[in-house]
């Protein structure tokens, strides 16, 4: 027998599940981003003619929101990226794990052979 083992069990990974997440999390980004874009849009056509104090604070309050809304989606993104890339690790993980349970049975494989030819030849 092989002096070595491989890991016997399978990674533990729901593809559906992140699959389903990295999907929701994009969406989710893109209607942040539409809804600030559409926002600022009406936001512009309103205060073509809004001037005073009130006009400042809501400038600044507003670009405060759409900065939030951005970095929000770019935030879903980075998520669903990172749940992608988990996502292929676990994929690479379970394809290693299964090329070295194929490559210990095949060393089993050899020993038991070369034990019968040993066992035949005395």
């Amino acid at each position: 027998m092989p002096n070595w083992q491989p890991i016997w069990e399978d990674v533990r990974w729901n593809h559906g599940a992140a699959e389903a997440a990295i999907a929701a999390l994009r969406r989710a980004a893109d209607v942040l981003d539409q809804t600030a874009d559409e926002r600022a849009r009406v936001a512009d056509e309103a205060r073509a003619e809004w001037r005073g104090r009130y006009r400042e604070e809501f400038d600044d309050k507003f670009a405060q929101m759409l900065r939030r809304a951005h970095e929000m989606a770019g935030e879903y993104r980075d998520a669903a990226s990172r749940i992608a890339r988990a996502g292929q690790r676990a994929y690479e993980e379970q394809r290693r794990r299964e090329r070295d349970r194929e490559r210990w049975r095949m060393e089993k494989e050899a020993e038991e052979r070369a034990q019968r030819r040993q066992q035949g030849t005395r």
